[in-house]
């Protein structure tokens, strides 16, 4: 289980869920994560080398018998009940953050054949649409949760796979498998490499005595649904398609080489090359990093931050104004190995490996060049690798 859980969050849904629901929940959690490498790479079949974090989202949840499921949130206004047989296979309009707990349910139901309701009470200490990967720790909680209330025994893969549908299929956001992935699969003082053409995985050792992962929130949300996260989603579709026909058949795009992408360069239009060079060059890059994080070269692993980055930016044209100045600004600052966006980009939060004990004098050097650009001030928080889901004490 998580190895420090927050009490205040503990409490405070156990307090709602008795006060809305009047009566005793079961409690559980379901790690964020960040990536260190990897950038769009788990949707076109490739490597990422993503972190469960010591934050996330706790639950508090009981099964019902009235046929219905009733969600609340600490942090969101919306609160929604519905019955259990008004549920379809894809999400309505209004349901807003219920939708990936709905999702789950509907995903849990088609695997089970159990269709109990639930009451649910959330809240995390994650920042909602950060880039943290909050959406698959509500999945993820959820999951968990209806698991244990319903005693099915399914295990971490298993939960991993069921999120991974609920937030493709029933959501309709068409992302790969790493966050879901990440937030199930998490172990403490390592991370996830994850081969997302498996899909198959083994941990990386990661050593907080001599990097920390300092979290940059630029505070500028981002709603994938309303960007064009799809679109690169269907871009790498078609650079794949491009490549199959002009030089040679294989199952994803992340599995081609620069060479094989240059090759085809006459049959794409440049964005279409400039995404798949993104995806491609990616890839070796996780390999560096992955290899970096071995032999406990955070250096090394910095620089393919650094590169991916500027590769995320100018190829795959996923970062702003913000998340390009708060890592330019990271870089500029000693004890800092390297910055880059994480999340899908588009806003949210950047990360900075950075020698352990420096996290407060980079945030004061990076703060005000933010603030002056942008009039908002920045946030800033150190990450530590993270347990995996599982069930809480009661409170």
């Amino acid at each position: 289980m998580t190895a420090r859980a927050n009490a205040r969050l503990v409490a405070a849904i156990t307090a709602k869920f008795r006060d809305r629901y009047q009566g005793e929940p079961r409690l559980f959690f379901a790690p964020g994560r960040i990536n260190l490498v990897g950038a769009h790479l788990d949707y076109n079949g490739g490597d990422v080398l993503p972190m469960a974090v010591d934050r996330g989202l706790y639950a508090a949840a009981r099964l019902t018998t009235d046929g219905r499921i009733r969600l609340c949130s600490l942090d969101q206004d919306l609160t929604l009940e519905v019955a259990t047989g008004a549920i379809g296979n894809r999400a309505q309009q209004g349901q807003g953050w219920g939708a990936y707990p709905l999702g789950v349910w509907h995903c849990f139901r088609e695997k089970s054949g159990l269709n109990a309701g639930f009451e649910l009470v959330v809240g995390g200490d994650l920042p909602m649409a950060s880039g943290l990967s909050s959406s698959a720790a509500i999945e993820v909680v959820t999951a968990v949760a209806l698991d244990a209330l319903h005693g099915t025994q399914l295990d971490r893969l298993q939960l991993a796979l069921l999120a991974h549908r609920a937030e493709n299929g029933y959501v309709g956001l068409r992302c790969g498998i790493m966050d879901q992935f990440a937030s199930a699969l998490g172990r403490p003082g390592q991370v996830l490499l994850l081969h997302c053409a498996g899909p198959r995985y083994e941990h990386v050792p990661f050593d907080p005595r001599a990097c920390e992962v300092l979290v940059m929130d630029t505070k500028k949300p981002r709603r994938l649904a309303k960007t064009g996260f799809n679109e690169r989603v269907a871009q790498c579709a078609t650079a794949h398609e491009i490549l199959r026909t002009h030089v040679r058949d294989l199952p994803h795009l992340a599995q081609y080489s620069l060479s094989d992408v240059e090759q085809a360069r006459d049959a794409m239009d440049e964005v279409l090359f400039k995404r798949a060079r993104h995806v491609v060059t990616e890839m070796e890059r996780i390999a560096k990093g992955a290899a970096a994080l071995r032999r406990h070269d955070y250096g090394a692993l910095g620089a393919a931050l650094d590169l991916s980055h500027r590769s995320t930016a100018i190829d795959y044209e996923v970062s702003c104004d913000e998340l390009d100045l708060i890592t330019d600004a990271a870089r500029g600052c000693e004890g800092v190995f390297g910055a880059r966006l994480t999340g899908a980009g588009f806003g949210g939060c950047a990360i900075a490996l950075i020698r352990p004990g420096l996290a407060d004098k980079v945030a004061a050097a990076v703060a005000p060049v933010f603030e002056a650009r942008f009039g908002v001030q920045p946030a800033f928080d150190v990450l530590r690798a993270g347990m995996g889901p599982g069930e809480l004490p009661a409170a």
